[in-house]
């Protein structure tokens, strides 16, 4: 009988499960669209029963036509942070990780960040401190914090329903502020849990994320179809899963992950970390990431179709209006901060602008100056990593759905100065979720067996096109990269007012 590996990608804005067979096929996907919820300026959540009730849907389907399963594995937006009550039940909305609410307990708890981040590994942030979550929680909702008894990441949550089992894996632990991920050893810091005042006994264990966490329970068997015992493996955080699935393990190798959010991504053999990544341990030992992450890359599309132009239903259909503008967009530039950012300014009071507007401009020069605004701040997260690292890679992959945009990568390839990749489909967060699922049921032996399959990247790949736009880009480029300094302030201020 043909083993059946399943991948849950779970995100912020949409679920994906997805079955593979031994040799990395796709053999089914199935989706389901998540409603964000923003209350208020800086909160991002998500209703966690609505989330569960999405993928118990998106399961359903997916057994429905493909039989029965042979092992689970779980790839996940991060940090999503999730607080439990006695009986491992919600206490509050989820917060993702484009919540800003807790920004200034960071630089109140932190004081000197350059201490932090040798201390940690990462700079403090709200994207690489949950635990600042957690503070915020305590002192704006004492209610609802009486009853946590303990908390966990969106990975943690879903394995936790589906086996009854609780833990947390390196990838997540990486970013709660809570860890010195510099230590090859992924461990709780008791100095740093106290320094952000965390109970340590609401702290999950940390556990491997091809490790066996448990077994689909029968009451999870009877919800979904799938045969109760199968292995269920933690998982990881998504870019890491991608990354696994890309066999990604050498130093300095990178690719950039096109989500929601969008990464660029390091190997690295040593904890060499820079302050403007966002850093982590691997799914492979002795090994950590570095991303360049920002936060509404992909986001920035879904934003242009919800809430400027809802009559526009695709991406491709951004694209062709798109396409009625010229390089440069005919003077129009967009800063692509709508929910503040991460990388490469770490802000999370920024705001996104189009700068430039004049009558003349049209609906296709705006859409035109996001995508370029897009991959001005790739441009700057690449600069970071040859400044530090003296990495200036020649091609670069993209996996995720808006990596497929031939037009989108076009525009990536010159603004990067560099040849633009893709695979042959999108879904590498599912596969290396699958992945971990079949180690952790022992159809493989361990992360280094040779039969595992990866990623297969595509033959086509996008060359930088003319000097002449080139040069067109590069202009605008450095007129971008002075319009933030610039802005800051007024940007805080009118943040304060929303």
């Amino acid at each position: 009988m043909t083993k059946v590996f399943l991948g849950i990608d779970a995100g912020t804005s949409a679920i994906k499960v997805c079955a593979f067979d031994t040799n990395g096929n796709l053999l089914k996907k199935v989706q389901r669209f998540v409603p964000v919820i923003t209350p208020y300026a800086l909160w991002v959540e998500i209703d966690l029963e609505r989330y569960w009730e999405l993928l118990l849907e998106a399961l359903q389907e997916m057994t429905a036509q493909t039989g029965p399963v042979s092992s689970i594995g779980l790839s996940t937006t991060c940090p999503t942070t999730i607080l439990l009550d006695s009986e491992r039940r919600p206490v509050r909305h989820a917060m993702v990780y484009l919540d800003g609410r807790a920004d200034s307990i960071v630089r109140s708890v932190v004081g000197d960040t350059v201490a932090f981040q040798e201390r940690s590994g990462n700079r403090a942030s709200t994207s690489t401190c949950w635990a600042a979550n957690l503070m915020w929680v305590q002192q704006n909702e004492p209610e609802v914090w009486k009853n946590v008894r303990s908390v966990c990441m969106l990975n943690s949550y879903i394995a936790m329903r589906m086996t009854g089992e609780l833990a947390i894996d390196p990838t997540q632990a990486s970013y709660s502020g809570l860890m010195d991920v510099k230590q090859a050893q992924p461990q709780w810091h008791p100095d740093l849990v106290a320094l952000w005042q965390t109970p340590a006994d609401y702290l999950p264990p940390i556990v491997q994320g091809s490790q066996r966490l448990g077994s689909v329970t029968l009451e999870m068997a009877a919800l979904t179809g799938m045969p109760a015992g199968i292995a269920v493996a933690l998982g990881v955080a998504d870019t890491a899963a991608a990354a696994f699935a890309m066999q990604l393990r050498d130093n300095g190798q990178a690719f950039e992950s096109v989500g929601t959010s969008g990464v660029i991504t390091f190997c690295m053999d040593q904890p060499n970390f820079d302050a403007g990544f966002l850093n982590r341990h691997h799914v492979y030992p002795n090994r950590w990431l570095a991303h360049g992450a920002m936060s509404t890359l992909g986001g920035s599309f879904g934003w242009l179709q919800s809430k400027v132009w809802p009559e526009v239903k695709s991406l491709a259909e951004l694209e062709r209006l798109a396409q009625e503008s010229l390089p440069g967009a005919n003077g129009l530039i967009f800063l692509p901060y709508l929910a503040g950012e991460r990388s490469p300014i770490w802000d999370s009071e920024a705001s996104a602008a189009w700068i430039g507007l004049r009558l003349g401009h049209t609906r296709g020069d705006m859409i035109r100056a996001v995508f370029e605004g897009t991959a001005f701040g790739l441009r700057q997260i690449m600069g970071l990593a040859e400044s530090k690292w003296g990495l200036k890679p020649k091609r670069m992959v993209g996996v995720g759905g808006g990596s497929h945009s031939r037009f989108w990568a076009q525009i990536k390839a010159d603004v990067l100065c560099l040849e633009y990749g893709t695979t042959e489909f999108q879904d590498a967060g599912a596969l290396g979720a699958a992945l971990l699922g079949a180690i952790a049921g022992d159809h493989f032996s361990g992360l280094e067996d040779a039969a595992l399959p990866s990623v297969k990247i595509s033959s086509q790949w996008v060359k930088p096109s003319s000097a002449h736009k080139q040069d067109i880009y590069q202009r605008h480029f450095e007129i971008f990269t002075r319009l933030y300094p610039v802005l800051a302030t007024s940007m805080h201020e009118l943040g304060q007012k929303a």
